[in-house]
């Protein structure tokens, strides 16, 4: 009973050390699976049984809706209940309580730069208390966009996801408990003209704050489902973005 004790001691305290000497030089990624690793060790060294977390609302970031016009109450659920993954389900809202670090990478022009920089601008001025940062190192990152083809994005992308079919952009989100945690995007660069490049980024971006869905009740929204080259956000993407954030 004392050597395994004994060993058990010797494994925890190797596994602690050793997070230590490494944690700071890792990918986030590896981060993660790293105290993922760490926690599970230590509950099972001293055998805590972890209950499973209560079922939450899918109300946790619904916004006080008591003084919205039901025009916007409308499209704020249309966008932010549903996506194409449960198009006829509400779902949970999602969003982050942290500020977001983008980086940039992959094939992008200093127009695609100019682009990305006056959305966070304009997103900055809807989003607060929340702040949207442009940031060189990946490390400190935790929103990725990838500039260039489908097939690049497919051998590059940092979220690991292969993209299958057409797409002139895309985006997808990991969360916890809905906080959203990391945002990856990707913005083709190879099969669309430059306008169109610059209505695919403000889409992304804005989708990757938790605005998953699009839909064709309003043309001019950044959320229209059809063919657009808008570079501009309504009054009622104003509305709904500002609704979620402030």
């Amino acid at each position: 009973m004392k050597t395994l004790l004994k060993y058990r001691i010797l494994k925890f305290s190797f596994t602690c050390v050793a997070s230590i000497a490494f944690y700071l030089g890792l990918p986030n990624d590896q981060r993660d699976k790293m105290k993922l690793y760490v926690k599970e060790e230590f509950l099972a060294f001293f055998n805590i049984n972890q209950s499973e977390p209560a079922d939450i609302s899918n109300d946790l970031y619904l916004p006080d809706m008591s003084q919205v016009d039901e025009e916007t109450a409308y499209y704020f659920n249309q966008i932010l209940r549903y996506s194409e993954s449960r198009p006829n389900t509400q779902g949970p809202i999602f969003k982050w309580t942290k500020d977001i670090y983008i980086h940039l990478y992959g094939k992008y022009s200093n127009e695609n730069k100019s682009e990305v920089m006056t959305v966070i601008k304009e997103l900055n001025r809807l989003v607060s208390p929340r702040r949207i940062h442009l940031v060189k190192n990946p490390k400190r990152a935790n929103s990725f966009i990838y500039f260039g083809s489908i097939n690049d994005n497919n051998m590059y992308s940092k979220s690991g996801l292969k993209l299958e079919g057409q797409f002139y952009g895309h985006f997808n989100i990991r969360a916890h408990k809905q906080e959203i945690l990391r945002a990856y995007i990707f913005i083709n660069t190879h099969d669309s003209s430059r306008k169109r490049q610059k209505h695919v980024i403000r889409e992304e971006i804005t989708q990757s704050l938790g605005f998953v869905n699009d839909t064709y009740d309003y043309p001019e929204s950044i959320f229209y489902q059809g063919y657009s080259e808008r570079t501009y956000f309504s009054e009622m993407d104003k509305k709904i973005i500002k609704l979620l954030y402030q």
